[in-house]
């Protein structure tokens, strides 16, 4: 019988993706760096690429911090200090998302630091801007567009229609997996925080590799259900960094069944092309529209949609509690709670909290949110 503390399978993969990664690239694997959900993964596999979304620890090094300053979103400093470390050294470039001032600031400052030598990986910004107008498709299929002109300038292998078709048969299978994981985990069959792994797993591991070990994980055969045993929250505020807060709820008697956060359920909102046989412009406009029309994040959308999408998620997954969790420097997610809150139809409680294991009364205080949603829910 495999002991409580040792990881299984999926948490193994989960801690060696950037190992792993890497291993990958010494054997010829080209990998590119994706920071945020705006960048298409599925363009990086047509480019003869391995997507690898950045996937960092909360460490932050004093050098990160001299560099960006402390006024900025923790997870801009962590990825930079990956970075600044040579960790990610293998990657043939890093795509980083215009999707929160955190990540702009984090995209000039890697910018400013390959020129002048201090990292050697080359970096550029995907700007998909979130304003439903014809103006707006235009301008996200261009820069979608000049994506593909940087991706064959690194792999120097030209996206074309042939070369979509595959990578989006391939996302397809691993997007499909996704969404049997989900219902699996409403019905009770897996956690949140296996969750939370298989959704980075999708993100950092070549298609048929994530498609069979995301597909073995939600097996309710080999899983025990939860439903009953813990409370169902749905979960709102910050994305985490890392799977530390996932660890800290669900050892507090709650189980996350859904999310609005970026390394969570959303992303299935970004749904793939199902002509395969379209034009290279034609997959580029419908990834545009795609992103544009996906669930709301925080910093690119209003209160009334994220409390509209909330809701939502909370009456689709069956959550009896909502539970927001907000990191310094990252207001966006304060300014939705009100309406979010107030629409949710469930016990909410918000957390103003600093990054998971730096701050000594985090677990207690994510306890005591828990038992208030359980009394109340």
């Amino acid at each position: 019988m495999r002991h409580e503390s040792e990881p299984n399978e999926l948490e193994r993969t989960y801690l060696e993706l950037t190992a792993a990664a890497e291993r990958r690239s010494r054997i010829g694997a080209p990998l590119v760096g994706i920071v945020g959900r705006d960048v298409p993964a599925v363009l990086v596999s047509a480019a003869g690429a391995e997507p690898f979304r950045i996937c960092v620890s909360d460490e932050v090094s004093d050098e990160a911090s001299i560099i960006m300053g402390r006024a900025v979103d923790r997870t801009a400093a962590a990825v930079l200090t990956a970075v600044l470390s040579g960790s990610l050294d293998f990657l043939r470039g890093i795509l980083v998302s215009h999707d929160s001032e955190g990540s702009v600031r984090l995209f000039y400052t890697m910018q400013e630091l390959n020129r002048r030598g201090r990292i050697s990986i080359p970096v550029r910004m995907v700007d998909q801007v979130h304003l439903n107008r014809p103006e707006t498709l235009r301008f996200n299929h261009g820069q979608l567009s000049t994506l593909c002109d940087t991706l064959t300038e690194w792999t120097a292998r030209e996206i074309t229609k042939e070369t979509l078709a595959t990578a989006i048969a391939e996302h397809s299978a691993v997007r499909t997996a996704l969404s049997m994981m989900r219902e699996g985990r409403r019905r009770g069959h897996t956690t949140g925080l296996a969750a939370l792994h298989c959704y980075a797993i999708a993100a950092c591991v070549p298609p048929a590799e994530a498609d069979a070990i995301i597909s073995a994980a939600h097996n309710p055969a080999g899983t025990t259900s939860t439903a009953g045993t813990a409370l169902p929250i749905f979960l709102t505020g910050s994305a985490p960094i890392g799977d530390g807060l996932y660890r800290l709820i669900e050892s507090a008697g709650a189980v996350i069944i859904g999310e609005d956060h970026d390394w969570g359920d959303p992303i299935l909102s970004d749904v793939l092309p199902e002509d395969h046989s379209a034009t290279r412009d034609d997959v580029l406009l419908q990834l545009a529209a795609s992103r544009l029309h996906g669930a709301p994040a925080a910093a690119t959308s209003s209160m009334a949609a994220r409390a509209k999408a909330t809701h939502a998620g909370i009456e689709s997954t069956g959550a009896r509690a909502l539970l927001s969790i907000v990191r310094p420097h990252d207001e966006a997610p304060l300014w939705d709670w009100r309406h979010q809150s107030a629409t949710s139809g469930v016990p909410a409680v918000q957390l103003r909290e600093g990054a998971v294991n730096n701050s000594a009364d985090e677990p207690a205080s994510i306890r005591a949110a828990i038992e208030t949603l359980r009394a109340a829910a």
